[in-house]
């Protein structure tokens, strides 16, 4: 014994390793593995306080010791732990870690501390979220204050204009209804993406790189394996669509086209 902390003997406790998987927390034996427990010690399991440590392979190591002998230890001492395991468990686990002072047994100035401990983790969060709730009531009024400002601002230009205050709200009406239709749709690249595969040849090895479509048409940048006249000889624009003269670039045996097409003067657009 050293000071407020016990270590007893091994011989004093009762053993046993029970299969437990999932189970992965030390202190008091869960009720549900009381019946396993009891299968394996000689003694009632309702005189003694079995206590547990898992052993990291599904398994847990089971060590309990009498009640009638941790009554009178619970009122002085703040740990009982075995001071080694039975020679026959040899080193599964750590003594330390079977703490018999727990659960019903557990001391007053441990739990009083325990208490102490969780009071001002709960103190910590109710301030936090007291904190947290002042920051956004502030907002809240801020944010107010800004919309009135901004009224009475709405409220002097119309005086000032000579306008009824319900005349600036429909002219806001109006203008967002202006701006909304000057802004321009996306270009529709699907009729034209259409034709170009259509008008893709089929039987001349060529590798695509890039392809752009606007309301201009369409450009393409495609990579070609030596001559590259097969190619030129097999695409055709698509129709309403006039190919301008490619640009050449060869290197290492493959030649760049950079494509350009353009809607023609008497076809329509896709």
């Amino acid at each position: 014994m050293t000071g407020d902390t016990a270590r007893w003997p091994h011989d004093r406790f009762f053993w046993a390793v029970l299969d437990a998987p999932g189970w992965s927390r030390a202190g008091p034996l869960p009720p549900g593995l009381l019946p396993a427990f009891a299968d394996d010690v000689p003694a009632d399991v309702d005189e003694l306080h079995p206590v547990c440590a898992p052993l990291g392979d599904g398994r847990i190591l089971v060590c309990a010791a009498r009640r009638t002998e941790l009554a009178q230890p619970a009122r002085s001492l703040r740990s009982v732990t075995p001071e080694r395991l039975p020679d026959t468990l040899g080193a599964l686990a750590d003594p330390r870690s079977l703490e018999l002072l727990c659960g019903p047994f557990e001391p007053r100035r441990v739990r009083r501390a325990r208490l102490a401990r969780h009071a001002r983790a709960a103190l910590a969060l109710l301030l936090c979220a007291a904190l947290a709730a002042i920051g956004f009531d502030r907002r809240a009024v801020h944010w107010a204050r800004v919309a009135e400002a901004a009224n009475a601002a709405r409220l002097e230009l119309a005086d000032a204009a000579g306008l009824p205050p319900e005349a600036l709200g429909a002219e806001s009406a109006r203008l967002g209804a202006l701006s909304a239709s000057a802004v321009r749709r996306p270009t529709d690249a699907t009729a034209l993406l259409a034709a170009l595969l259509d008008a893709w040849p089929g039987g001349v090895a060529a590798e695509p790189q890039s392809l752009s479509v606007s309301e201009d048409g369409a450009s393409l940048a495609v990579n070609v394996e030596g001559d590259p006249a097969p190619f030129l000889a097999a695409f055709s624009a698509p129709p309403g669509y006039r190919l301008e003269d490619p640009r050449l670039n060869a290197s290492r045996g493959v030649t760049r086209l950079a494509l350009r097409l353009h809607p023609s003067p008497e076809g329509a657009k896709p």
